[in-house]
């Protein structure tokens, strides 16, 4: 297993994974871009909990709280494809542009949060202990994957994402 000095290491080498599972995407036989599209779509969406469970609440209030908002917005546009991708109900046949467009948009969103002035440059900044915020993210991603073999994660939630009532 791969040792981490913090948070922000750890949160930057799960970019790396799953960006590179997407490049195998791309290259993939249909069989495997359904397998490789389902592991990857539990990995982001793992990851995107860590991010809203400790690093995101961590910065609120520190000071470009925009740029936290802009990322909980985009982790919804991620979601909204991601339980579509995870449901039994999707649509195999757009399954393979779904994790396609899945891809382009946490690719677009990685790059933000690792920019210097992105939000990991920011945790970096702010003086939050990130080798104690690593313990915890470790402890809650055993958690989440142990309950991944047992069963399916449930549903993503939403942070901002809300639908209006038209009349």
């Amino acid at each position: 297993m791969q040792e981490f000095s913090d948070a922000i290491e750890k949160l930057e080498d799960d970019h790396d994974k799953v960006e590179a599972l997407f490049e195998r995407i791309k290259e993939a036989t249909e069989k495997e871009k359904l397998d490789l599209g389902l592991e990857v779509a539990n990995l982001v969406k793992i990851h995107m909990l860590l991010e809203e469970e400790f690093l995101y609440p961590a910065l609120r209030g520190r000071g470009h709280d925009d740029k936290l908002t802009e990322g909980l917005v985009e982790h919804d546009a991620g979601k909204v494809l991601i339980n579509d991708l995870l449901s039994p109900a999707t649509d195999r046949d757009a399954f393979p542009a779904k994790v396609q467009v899945l891809g382009e948009q946490m690719t677009h969103h990685h790059k933000e949060e690792e920019e210097s002035d992105g939000v990991f440059s920011m945790a970096r900044e702010a003086g939050i202990d990130l080798a104690a915020m690593l313990n915890q993210m470790t402890a809650r991603e055993r958690e989440l994957k142990t309950e991944l073999k047992s069963s399916d994660l449930p549903e993503a939630e939403m942070n901002y994402v809300e639908i209006s009532a038209s009349q």
